[in-house]
């Protein structure tokens, strides 16, 4: 009888340490990844092509144009929708630009299509890239139209994302006039440090075009700009185009603190 009391005595001793035992932990889910907001504009290209043939098959024409296109999502504010629309008006007026149905209409009178094969041809390659507050926008342009040979040119646009409009190359920085200044005088250093043959090549009013670089194709890439300079514009088709690259590390001070900021993501370095 004792032990059974002292076996009832033990357990009853257990019960509150038992009871004092905290609840094991309800299991936690993990919490669940949610995608991310779409943004609220992207750059798209849209190709716009035809081509025309005489009654007998003969290929007269063709053409091909890529546009950029700025699209806005359903998350895009007033401010976007607006940027959208002045980006893609100027794209506008780069379709309406070209050649297009034109280029038949001047076809069917070259009889020397159908002797040589080659037919009238348009065409229009973008390239761009978002750097920084920007987008720099590139247009590489060949066409052929029965002349004595083909003709190539590139042409560019910069478009500036905070104020929404299309701006001229040396706005990136704080003093316009500097950066073109310096951009001037390092694409000089570049030619005079070419063959003696090249520059003979050139056209004696090259200084005065290289000056006025912000007229030309200028593309903002990673590391710097590139200046390109179209067959004619300061030398003859037969020396083709002629491209200058300007390192940004070159060009910071002209670009001035907020151009550098805006830019490059850093102050300039003075």
């Amino acid at each position: 009888m004792k032990r059974l009391l002292s076996i009832m005595l033990s357990m009853a001793l257990c019960l509150p340490m038992v009871a004092c035992e905290p609840a094991p932990a309800e299991p936690v889910d993990p919490p669940v990844d949610q995608d991310p907001p779409p943004p609220p504009y992207a750059f798209v290209v849209e190709n716009t092509a035809d081509k025309y043939s005489d009654t007998d098959g003969t290929m007269l024409a063709a053409y091909g144009y890529d546009i950029l296109r700025m699209k806005t999502s359903e998350t895009a504010s007033e401010e976007d929708i607006a940027r959208a629309a002045a980006f893609n008006e100027t794209m506008d007026t780069v379709l309406e630009n070209q050649l297009g149905s034109e280029l038949r209409e001047w076809a069917v009178y070259d009889e020397r299509i159908k002797e040589t094969r080659e037919y009238y041809t348009d065409e229009l390659k973008v390239t761009y890239a978002e750097m920084g507050g920007f987008v720099s926008i590139c247009y590489d342009s060949y066409s052929y139209t029965g002349g004595a040979h083909p003709n190539a040119r590139c042409f560019s646009y910069l478009f500036d994302m905070d104020r929404g409009v299309f701006v001229d190359a040396t706005e990136i920085a704080d003093d316009p006039e500097l950066l073109r200044a310096t951009v001037t005088d390092l694409i000089l250093d570049q030619i005079n440090g070419m063959d003696q043959e090249i520059r003979d090549g050139l056209f004696e009013n090259y200084p005065s075009v290289v000056s006025q670089w912000n007229d030309r194709c200028v593309v903002l890439g990673e590391d710097g700009m590139t200046v390109t300079f179209s067959a004619y514009d300061i030398g003859p088709y037969a020396m083709g185009a002629l491209s200058f690259e300007i390192p940004y590390a070159s060009i910071t001070t002209a670009l001035g603190e907020g151009g550098a900021e805006k830019l490059l993501g850093t102050p300039s370095r003075q």
